[in-house]
């Protein structure tokens, strides 16, 4: 049972589709072994910066015959009235390989169809594997990808040089993409030579020879050690704050880690600014000392020969030194310029062409602050500190230093604002307030962060929506969705009952005020926003386990916020499966459906009908003790309000016919029907839920 191997080099890929690649090879093998009917033996995939190979254990060396069947088309649509086959019955005979003469006539469930049975030969596997090969080159979806030659072959991230097959230890030639399949695999740009692969098993082994670590589990492994050596000989700690290791595991094949000098006269600006120089630029990796602070050493990961590593060491301590030259000179021009004149920038920087200056933008996060701490009931010392905060926090926006480092923003103007006198707690909220900037991103920890950051969130919204660029399919420019998520998520954090409708509504005002040039009206917008976030908290309770639907109902009762909407989510979803919510979902939606068919009309007005006015006196009964559970947010407790007037509406819809001839009548009734619907839209909007209740 010999393994499979198959490499196929490249010119060095970036890393992006070297993930891309190694998530999806091992499922096209395994679809493409099925549709060859080979056996799915385990499948391993190895990425390098040159290359990428797929190791299949254990095939047979020939695939076993078969006989196979295949029905064309009925008899009578096969042959003609004297016997002889139809083009029909000739096309689908070429088709298989036959000839007319070759069909038989079988029946099926009743009817007669004519077959083509033929025996499949078996076939070696060594004249599958071409396809095999095709199969996952071709299945392969980058997001980045290019042509080269002459533009009509193959789309990929990077030029396809050569492929390697083997099966077991013979060569499988063939030719895909005008690449001619071989044995010979190329080593190390820098440190080995071409080589001929002498078996699939031996693969991994012979490029190692070459200077090529394949295997990417190997590779990771090889730098982690070398970075915790480097790291332990300075007496310090190696981090990764911006996630680069996955990078850089597949920008070198032959990993070495170097040790880089920082110039200490560097040490003096903001340490985020030092990291980011290193590890968004350069991917290297900070050293802290055993007291937190920033060792004045980086470390790197090389792909070039050991032998050459001072030279090296000091190509890329001197293309840190220029990033942080750079730096330094803007952090030096900010510092003269002070606080003052950075907030004054932001008069002429526009925020947006139709809402206006960054500086109206800092205007309308200090009033939202403002309004969301006094609804939040927030101490006056937070509230302070938050409103302070939101006025500070577009600071860095004119600073020369975000310019040239713009993933900083928010982290400058927090650093600027503590450099200039500020509280520590004003600084902190300024860095936490674009927080959180993704799924697993944290939350702000402080109350003032807190409220800075939902401010930020809040106008980014409204003005988005009030010009009508709301997010369509994939497209949202301006993160929008990560926004309300956001927003979704320190809400329900803080517990705050903040309802963001009148946040919208407030910043919407203050947007008109300020002269912005808005697209959408109050009537439009809002109820956009709205559900826009509604959105946003189901999937945020899908993932906590609440189901869609129970969402869905809670939202239709209109209980008030994101933090109450939850709430009431979760009581309803525990309640999916009682009694009391199915009967009451059978009469809500009963009542739901005739009034959508009846008149529109005023309240009812008692015509000394029993009948009637035993409905009304329920409704008048339950409409007060639902909106009591409401208040104490007990889903259970507003079930069992409801339960009188569940027993009220069936009577009624028994004794009664809402659609009288009388037409005083047939408008007391349905004005009753309302009525009653409306009560148990407070609990839910039973037709939302589909398990029963909702027919």
């Amino acid at each position: 049972m010999p393994d499979l191997l198959i490499e196929f080099g490249c010119e060095e890929l970036p890393s992006s589709a070297c993930r891309e690649i190694l998530e999806q090879a091992s499922g096209l093998a395994t679809q493409a072994l099925t549709a060859a009917r080979l056996p799915d033996g385990a499948v391993t995939v190895w990425v390098a910066p040159r290359r990428f190979a797929i190791h299949i254990a254990g095939l047979p060396e020939t695939r076993e015959g078969r006989a196979v069947s295949h029905r064309g088309p009925a008899e009578q649509a096969a042959f003609g009235p004297d016997g002889a086959p139809t083009k029909a019955a000739e096309g689908f005979a070429r088709s298989q390989g036959l000839t007319a003469a070759d069909l038989v006539v079988r029946e099926d469930q009743g009817r007669n169809f004519v077959y083509a049975d033929r025996d499949e030969p078996a076939v070696a596997v060594s004249d599958l594997v071409p396809g095999v090969a095709a199969a996952i080159l071709d299945g392969i979806r980058l997001g980045k990808t290019m042509r080269w030659g002459d533009g009509t072959g193959l789309r990929f991230s990077r030029p396809v040089r050569w492929i390697v097959a083997k099966l077991g230890d013979k060569t499988v030639p063939f030719t895909l993409h005008d690449l001619v399949a071989g044995d010979v695999s190329q080593g190390h740009r820098f440190l080995g030579a071409p080589t001929a692969i002498a078996s699939a098993s031996s693969y991994r082994d012979d490029l190692r020879a070459q200077g090529v670590v394949a295997d990417q589990a190997e590779r990771r492994a090889e730098i982690v050690a070398g970075l915790d050596a480097a790291a332990t000989a300075e007496g310090c700690a190696w981090s990764d704050p911006g996630g680069k290791l996955a990078e850089v595991l597949f920008l070198v094949e032959r990993p070495s880690v170097i040790v880089g000098d920082i110039n200490p006269d560097h040490l003096r600006l903001p340490e985020r600014v030092l990291v980011t120089a290193m590890q968004s630029h350069q991917r290297y990796f900070p050293l802290t000392t055993p007291d937190g602070a920033l060792h004045p050493r980086f470390l790197a990961v090389s792909n070039g020969d050991p032998a050459h590593a001072a030279v090296i060491t000091r190509g890329n301590a001197g293309v840190l030194e220029a990033r942080l030259q750079d730096a330094a000179f803007s952090f030096d021009r900010d510092l003269e310029a002070g606080l003052d004149a950075l907030d004054a920038r932001l008069d002429s920087i526009v925020f947006h062409k139709r809402l206006g200056s960054m500086a109206q933008k800092r205007d309308r996060l200090t009033n939202i602050a403002e309004l969301i701490a006094l609804k939040a009931g927030l101490d006056a010392t937070t509230a302070t500190t938050a409103a302070r905060a939101a006025q500070l926090s577009k600071v860095d926006q004119g600073a020369v230093l975000v310019a040239e480092f713009a993933e900083l923003q928010g982290e400058v103007a927090g650093d600027y604002a503590e450099l200039w006198g500020e509280s520590t707690d004003v600084a902190q909220a300024i860095r936490e307030h674009y927080l959180p900037q993704g799924p697993g991103s944290p939350l702000p920890t402080s109350g003032a962060g807190q409220v800075v950051a939902l401010a930020e969130k809040i106008d980014s919204l409204t003005g988005a929506f009030y010009v009508n660029e709301i997010p369509t399919g994939s497209k949202d420019p301006y993160g929008l969705r990560r926004a309300a998520a956001g927003l979704t998520r320190i809400l329900l954090e803080t517990g705050w009952e903040i309802d963001p409708q009148t946040l919208f509504s407030a910043t919407a005002d203050d947007l008109r005020t300020s002269g912005a040039d808005l697209i959408l009206d109050d009537e439009t917008a809002l109820p956009h926003l709205k559900s826009f976030l509604a959105d946003r908290l189901a999937f945020h309770l899908s993932e906590e386990g609440v189901d869609a639907e129970s969402v869905a109902a809670a939202q239709g009762a209109d209980v008030g916020g994101v933090v109450a909407t939850a709430r009431w989510a979760k009581g309803i979803a525990a309640a999916r499966d009682t009694e009391g919510l199915k009967t009451a979902g059978t009469a809500s939606t009963r009542l739901v459906r005739l009034a959508a068919k009846g008149p529109d009309g005023g309240a009812f007005v008692s015509a000394a009908d029993a009948d009637e006015d035993a409905l009304h006196h329920a409704i008048t009964v339950a409409g007060p003790l639902v909106e009591a559970a409401r208040e104490h947010a007990d889903v259970e407790v507003a079930l069992a309000d409801l339960v009188p007037l569940v027993s009220a509406v069936d009577r009624f819809f028994v004794d009664v016919m809402v659609n009288s001839d009388n037409e005083a009548a047939r408008a007391r009734r349905y004005a009753l029907v309302r009525e009653a619907r409306d009560v148990f839209l407070r609990v839910a909007d039973f037709t939302k839920l589909t398990d029963g209740s909702a027919r």
